[in-house]
């Protein structure tokens, strides 16, 4: 099968949860964080959710997947996700949830350019933990990828 030539893609990352059980910032401290550390607010959803649309660059990959890249890629190449993080008020951060970005491949990404619309996932965390000391448990969240509809 023949890869595409690089090009962008949208997606929409839709948080439907809790927040981090210890957390002292307000509403600018949690979003979608760029790679200079930054976060990004999402916009509120009618259902309570807040959702983060992002452009990333799509490039062929070394194993025939795609490459995603673009300020709010993290991590190497074969492992690449997006962070949705929440800072106290001192600048720390409370919590961060890696969402991969590895479970995207060439169907998907045409599937989405052929609908004009982005790829989606929603990321349920309704039951946050934290460690007897307290610290919050963040980590990977698995999602799945799915292209936009009028219902999401």
């Amino acid at each position: 099968m023949e890869k595409p030539e690089p090009s962008p893609i949208r997606l929409r990352v839709r948080y439907d949860g809790a927040g981090p059980v210890h957390w002292n910032g307000g509403a600018g401290d949690f979003g979608l964080q760029d790679k200079s550390g930054l976060l990004h607010p999402g916009a509120p959803d009618a259902d309570g959710g807040v959702s983060f649309d992002l452009s990333l660059e799509v490039k062929p990959g070394s194993a025939a997947t795609p490459v995603l890249v673009g300020p709010f890629a993290h991590g190497p190449a074969s492992g690449r996700f997006l962070y949705l993080g929440w800072r106290n008020r001192q600048g720390e951060f409370a919590q961060r949830l890696k969402i991969p970005l590895g479970p995207i491949g060439w169907d998907e990404i045409r599937r989405a350019s052929g609908a004009g619309a982005p790829l989606v996932c929603v990321l349920i965390d309704k039951n946050p933990r934290a460690t007897s000391t307290g610290a919050n448990i963040g980590g990977t969240r698995h999602v799945t990828w799915n292209v936009a509809t009028s219902a999401n």
